[in-house]
C-alpha cells in the first residue's frame, strides 16, 4: 500500500495518530550492524532500501523517514 499526503495513520506499537506530510518516497534504512559496516569502510554494502513517509503527530511533532511497516492506514485522504 502506498501512503499519500494527508492520509491519517496509526503507529502499530504505540497507537499514536499522525498525518502523512508527503507522498511515499524511496529511502535507505540503517540499523546498528549497518552503522558498524560504515565505520569499517563498507558503507556501500550497508542498509536496505524501501518506501518511507514523513508524518506529523496530532500533537504537532514531526517525524521523518518512517518505515511503512510501522504504521497502518486509518483514513485515506480525500485529495486526488
Amino acid at each position: 500500500m502506498s501512503y499519500k499526503r494527508g492520509d491519517l495513520v496509526r503507529f502499530r506499537h504505540s497507537g499514536r495518530l499522525a498525518t502523512v506530510m508527503r507522498d511515499e518516497y524511496s529511502a535507505r534504512f540503517l540499523d546498528e550492524q549497518d552503522r558498524e559496516m560504515i565505520d569499517h569502510g563498507m558503507g556501500h554494502l550497508a542498509g536496505s532500501y524501501g518506501g518511507a513517509v514523513d508524518v506529523c503527530y496530532v500533537s504537532g511533532t514531526i517525524r521523518k523517514q518512517i518505515n511503512p511497516v510501522d504504521i497502518e492506514l486509518v483514513s485515506r485522504s480525500e485529495k486526488p
